[in-house]
């Protein structure tokens, strides 16, 4: 009888042990868990920017510089700023916005440069008017980065978060501002009239600015600091279109007044309103109502623009 007394200890034994070894086993597991829960959610995050200041791309306080290009200043630098088209220096960090960073020039120890007219439409936009050791937030919508194609790390159809700061720049666009000529006969106005600046049926509305109605609208007439929306083509008296809301399919919103978020050149402000909607009109701005002798991407110092815009509200 002396065998069955010796298992009963054993089988307490184990008892005791399921007891200690499964809670534990579960606290682990639980461990574990939020540990993979912290660790997936941190990863998600969107990142911050170096100030430490919002780095998502619903910051509030982003300034759209163009359609589909939003921008805030970290750090304003001095000098000269940088032209369009030139050739910068940087460093940047580029990341979508679950946070996951794509490249970084800083994690290579080695800033980069490049030339603008080289690289996505939202550098080429974003950089331009930053002054040497500035850093700037750019915010990219997917049709001014990479598109439908992504790229690497970058998935198709995302949005891009920058954090640049520029080193130097030189400018090494030295074309001369296009000479007045009528726009060539490939690039007349959507009714086939004349599309250049040499236009007689233009009317001088003050300081050089010219306008001619292609199209009559109905309704109310646009009054001055309106809010529209338009759908619009720009070119240089070259011919060249540099521009034009039709090819992205998606009409353009705009306030009339300085100062304002969606506010546009003295051009379209002085020139839009008396407009009807519906109406077409052609636009002839100088350069000093238009981009000034600094000129911007696409657009060189001291070019008249020739514009034909249609209101639609």
């Amino acid at each position: 009888m002396a065998e069955p007394n010796k298992s009963q200890p054993e089988g307490l034994d184990k008892q005791k042990m399921k007891q200690i070894l499964v809670p534990a086993l579960a606290v682990a597991a639980i461990v574990i868990l939020v540990g993979l829960v912290v660790y997936v959610s941190e990863a998600a995050a969107p990142k911050t920017m170096s100030d430490g200041s919002n780095g998502s791309v619903d910051d509030p306080d982003l300034k759209e510089l163009s359609t589909g290009v939003k921008c805030r200043d970290l750090r304003f630098g001095t000098g000269e700023s940088c032209p369009p088209g030139a050739e910068v220096k940087i460093h940047y960090t580029g990341w979508v916005p679950d946070g996951t960073v794509f490249d970084s020039s800083k994690d290579r120890g080695q800033p980069a440069t490049f030339k603008l007219e080289d690289l996505i439409v939202g550098w080429q936009e974003g950089i331009p008017g930053m002054k040497p050791g500035g850093v700037r937030k750019l915010v990219i919508a997917p049709d001014k980065g990479y598109g439908k194609r992504g790229k690497g790390k970058i998935p198709p159809d995302s949005t891009l978060v920058f954090e640049i700061e520029l080193i130097e720049a030189h400018n090494h666009n030295h074309s001369e501002a296009p000479k007045d000529v009528t726009v060539g006969s490939g690039k007349p106005m959507s009714d086939g009239s004349n599309g250049g600046t040499e236009d007689p049926g233009l009317k001088d509305i003050g300081s050089g600015l010219k306008i001619r109605d292609l199209k009559e609208g109905t309704g109310e007439p646009v009054a001055e600091g309106a809010t529209v929306t338009m759908h619009y083509t720009g070119w240089l008296v070259n011919g060249h279109q540099f521009d034009s809301s039709k090819t992205r399919g998606v009409p353009f919103d705009a306030v009339l007044r300085p100062g304002t978020e969606k506010s546009v050149i003295r051009g379209w402000e002085r020139g839009i309103p008396g407009m009807k909607p519906g109406g077409v009109r052609k636009l002839v701005i100088p350069a000093d109502l238009a981009y000034g002798p600094k000129g911007r991407s696409g657009i060189p110092g001291g070019a008249t623009l020739i514009f034909e815009v249609e209101l639609v509200k």
